[in-house]
């Protein structure tokens, strides 16, 4: 599982090689971790920025989850009513902790994001405990498990000293 969080692509002699196992044996572990979906898929690692979007994050504290809640959600992601809107989901959790939900979504503008915003505090309004909370991302330090290739470009952040 390593080798494949590692590097997905590399071939099955190369993940067989460094784990010291016969190809096949190495084979029908990873069939057997996506046949049980251990293994969700196989994914790129894009830089949102680079292709004209920005990433931003919504969070909200949820009432008590039910079955109309998740047939919601479900029907809403399943029918691909984000990307019907123009936004890509990046990532939803339900968590502990002050928020109960956590979306990652991208969108190719700012208009963009605030009317999924809107849609999502319509369509979700008799679940919510209090308006959602949204924010944009300035940089990614890591995503999906893999460091950002361009790490030192967090220094960009950092407020340029002001001429006296």
């Amino acid at each position: 599982m390593n080798c494949l969080l590692e590097d997905p692509t590399q071939g099955m002699s190369k993940i067989a090689e460094k784990t010291s196992m016969h190809r096949r044996t190495a084979w029908q572990i990873q069939k057997d971790l996506e046949k049980d979906t251990t293994i969700w898929g196989y994914t790129a690692v894009i830089d949102e920025q680079k292709i004209d979007r920005a990433i931003y994050v919504l969070q909200f504290q949820a009432k008590p989850f039910s079955k109309d809640f998740a047939d919601l959600i479900l029907h809403r992601l399943t029918l691909g009513e984000p990307m019907k809107a123009g936004v890509r989901i990046l990532d939803i959790y339900f968590m502990n902790g002050p928020y109960d939900v956590f979306i990652k979504f991208s969108a190719p503008d700012h208009a963009t994001a605030r009317r999924y915003y809107e849609t999502l505090r319509s369509v979700y309004k008799d679940y919510f405990l209090e308006a959602p909370l949204v924010s944009d991302v300035n940089f990614s330090l890591v995503q999906a498990g893999k460091l950002n290739p361009e790490l030192k470009k967090i220094y960009d952040l950092v407020p340029k000293a002001t001429a006296e």
